[in-house]
């Protein structure tokens, strides 16, 4: 019975490891940055398993403070979460952006895009939500030049 109650947490630990995205390693790999001007999660396809979510979510700083630091950290949020996925034509990332109104209704979005992320880039992925509650993602390499992201329904094949 002890082994079994030692065995639940490392069990669980794992299970949740596998619910978020897992980076590829080697050097056939990209980076990506994702920034935004809500907090929201980025997500990255995996094909076959679908978009799973990085392990730190976007977070905005309400004030140019670093109190706030300490805080993302614990709460597993950034301003910049950076991450790293393979190098491929079809490469498809996205985020997740969910709020509460003052009617307690949810305000949801879900944008994903497809680029072909080089090996060895580096690319900054910037998530926007307006007034009108419209959501956007806009994908740009190291120079700032537009990458050649293009829009796509909430799929990962």
């Amino acid at each position: 019975m002890k082994k079994t109650l030692l065995l639940l947490p490392a069990l669980m630990l794992a299970g949740c490891q596998m619910l978020n995205y897992q980076e590829p390693t080697g050097e056939d790999t990209a980076s990506v940055v994702f920034t935004g001007n809500e907090a929201a999660q980025p997500v990255v396809c995996v094909p076959g398993r679908g978009f799973k979510d990085t392990k730190t979510s976007l977070a905005v700083k309400p004030w140019d403070t670093n109190a706030f630091d300490e805080l993302f950290s614990a709460m597993k949020k950034a301003e910049q979460v950076p991450v790293t996925v393979a190098a491929d034509g079809q490469a498809r990332i996205g985020v997740v952006y969910n709020e509460r109104d003052t009617d307690m209704r949810r305000n949801h979005c879900r944008v994903a895009v497809q680029f072909n992320a080089q090996a060895g880039a580096r690319y900054l992925a910037h998530f926007t939500r307006n007034d009108a509650g419209q959501c956007g993602l806009e994908v740009r390499g190291e120079e700032g030049v537009l990458a050649d992201a293009v829009p796509v329904d909430w799929d990962c094949p």
